[in-house]
């Protein structure tokens, strides 16, 4: 009986370990032509359409490099038809209708592994890739491909020989582009703000984002001031499209004495995106939603003069008739 176990055992080893590797080879072969289904299948994907976004570094040290997303669908180009049947205002065509400029040109954000940048100055860079410049270009890009608008984006270095006199150099810019283009409506000045020192930044779609805030110039020591109220109520507008996407996204509207080039043009808008402590990523992030907040307030800008003696905030965004607008 011994001699018997001790020839048999082996055998049915040898058969088990066959037996495993066989069942083994055919899991790999499954899992190679893709039959067996992988082991997260079950996960819901992050958001409704695009590309899910990474989670966010561990160490805080970095942030993400994020691919924004929307969760709803956006603006729809019928929408935008609609609002210009019915008011008047059409950003798109071959006419340029929008102007996206930098004052301040070098400003950059808070350098990364995946975004180092050589500085110029404290949190300023002649790399485009990785300053406000970069940031506009998103911003152009969207308008122009997501919603349609006719938009420019302009890149002087209007910094240079000193900022005190950024705006000076600037508003030629902006004189030369109206100049050559009168169909132009809207000036976007975007900066990056200078106001903190502690990262802040509010989670959209799971990635840190940027926030956003406009400045509003008064024009107080100016002869040649801007329309105030005007400027103020686009600002304001777009500031609540911009919470309604989340409510800590925008910052309050900053009103300030300054006039900040607000005088050229119909519509005027000096844009914040984030503040030296975010990074590139985090300020791209929040293009996405800058772009569908400005396409819907721009659909409620109204070409029809207001009636009656108390008009509403909508109808503070009325343009004179004609006025800048290219009608081909």
């Amino acid at each position: 009986m011994t001699h018997r176990r001790s020839t048999i055992a082996p055998a049915r080893s040898d058969s088990f370990i066959q037996l495993i590797f066989f069942l083994l080879l055919f899991l790999t072969v499954l899992r190679v032509i893709d039959l067996l289904p992988a082991a997260n299948a079950d996960a819901k994907p992050a958001f409704s359409r695009g590309t899910p976004l990474p989670a966010p570094a561990s160490d805080n040290t970095e942030e993400p490099v994020a691919e924004p997303v929307w969760t709803e669908a956006p603006l729809s180009i019928s929408q935008i038809e609609t609002a210009h049947l019915s008011h008047g205002l059409d950003l798109r065509g071959k006419a340029p209708k929008i102007l996206i400029y930098h004052t301040h040109t070098t400003e950059a954000y808070t350098a990364t592994a995946s975004s180092p940048y050589m500085q110029t100055s404290s949190y300023r860079t002649a790399d485009a890739g990785k300053s406000v410049l970069a940031v506009g270009e998103a911003l152009a890009e969207r308008l122009r491909t997501q919603y349609g608008f006719a938009v420019l984006h302009d890149t002087t270095d209007h910094e240079p020989p000193s900022l005190k006199t950024a705006y000076d150099r600037s508003e030629r810019t902006m004189r030369k582009y109206l100049e050559q283009y009168p169909s132009l409506v809207l000036f976007i000045d975007v900066h990056r703000d200078a106001s903190s020192d502690v990262k802040d930044y509010v989670v959209v779609d799971g990635s840190p984002t940027a926030r956003l805030m406009c400045v509003v110039g008064q024009g107080t020591k100016y002869k040649d001031k801007p329309d105030f109220d005007r400027n103020y109520a686009l600002a304001a507008k777009l500031t609540e499209n911009l919470r309604h996407i989340e409510k800590r996204l925008a910052r309050d509207v900053r009103v300030k004495t300054g006039r900040y080039n607000q005088h050229v043009g119909q519509l005027s808008l000096l844009i914040e995106v984030g503040h030296n402590a975010n990074t590139l990523e985090q300020a791209l992030h929040a293009i996405p939603f800058l772009a569908e907040s400005l396409a819907l307030t721009l659909t409620e800008v109204d070409l029809h003069e207001p009636a009656g003696e108390n008009p509403s905030d909508l109808c503070r965004l009325w343009i004179p008739a004609g006025a800048g607008i290219d009608k081909e």
